[in-house]
């Protein structure tokens, strides 16, 4: 099936789900370009329709990667000249999938999980892209957003986090004292950074359960948030620099965490004296 004209109804519904970053009314995510397209293969989604344009569909790498989605979905062809306009990226790269949303249930993450992030009122969807990114790299078991968030789902964080949205269990739109306080009913200490606080991030303790409360690009946290934080930290800077990118701190803070829970590496003695 091949699409000419930009008055089609399918072409009509992708660019409506663009404008508005959602899953569409089956639970469906658009997702964009071969590598993202391949990592949802990997991490198990169901893929249910590809479009692609009409020359790339020639290309043999392509040809390979449609034969690797299991169930056999539906593919459809779009013109060279109208491909551009179902996709948000300033340079396309002919493929876009639609593919059915992971599971994932707060429930489930509060019986299982020991390290959570929680986003309040996080903005930029780069940002939340690569929270996401570092939350799988340092074993982050879930991230949650608060309301007024931007959406998980949006295209620019999905391609920001390179496929571990697929993978890490994101849920949104709490309200922040309610969630705050269902996770110290279910053993969550809380760590936050701010530029009060008096701990060095490398002093705190990162063992047992607790959450990285992280705030707003532009306010922080608000004091609410803050009070209900038991230990509050920040990371030493030269004076030149008074903050660091969301997703930068959490990082870093996520990699002393990591390095914490590890323990101390055992060494073979017997391997160090050969």
């Amino acid at each position: 099936m091949l699409i000419t004209s930009a008055s089609n109804p399918r072409l009509k519904q992708l660019r409506a789900a663009r404008r508005d970053g959602s899953p569409d009314a089956q639970s469906r995510v658009r997702i964009e370009g071969s590598k993202l397209v391949r990592e949802a293969i990997q991490s198990h989604l169901q893929v249910e329709e590809v479009f692609v344009s009409e020359s790339c569909r020639r290309y043999p790498g392509i040809q390979a990667l449609l034969r690797k989605i299991p169930g056999k979905p539906e593919i459809v062809e779009v013109s060279d000249r109208l491909f551009p306009t179902i996709v948000s990226t300033e340079t396309p790269q002919g493929l876009l999938a639609l593919a059915r949303l992971p599971s994932f249930q707060l429930e489930k993450l509060l019986r299982s999980a020991s390290v959570l992030l929680v986003g309040c009122e996080l903005q930029d969807p780069g940002n939340l892209g690569t929270l996401l990114r570092s939350a799988e790299a340092f074993a982050v078991e879930g991230v949650l957003l608060t309301q007024t968030s931007v959406n998980p789902w949006n295209e620019k964080a999905v391609r920001a986090s390179a496929g571990s949205i697929f993978r890490v269990p994101c849920l949104g739109g709490f309200e922040s004292t309610e969630l705050l306080r269902n996770l110290g009913r279910n053993g969550f200490r809380f760590v936050a950074a701010t530029p009060k606080a008096t701990i060095d991030f490398r002093e705190a303790d990162y063992q047992g359960r607790f959450a990285l409360i992280l705030g707003n690009e532009g306010k922080g946290l608000s004091e609410k948030v803050l009070t209900q934080v038991q230990t509050k930290i920040q990371i030493p800077m030269t004076a030149a620099i008074e903050s660091l990118n969301v997703s930068v701190a959490a990082s870093i803070i996520l990699c002393e965490a990591a390095r914490q829970r590890e323990g101390p590496k055992e060494h073979n003695v017997h391997q160090m004296l050969l």
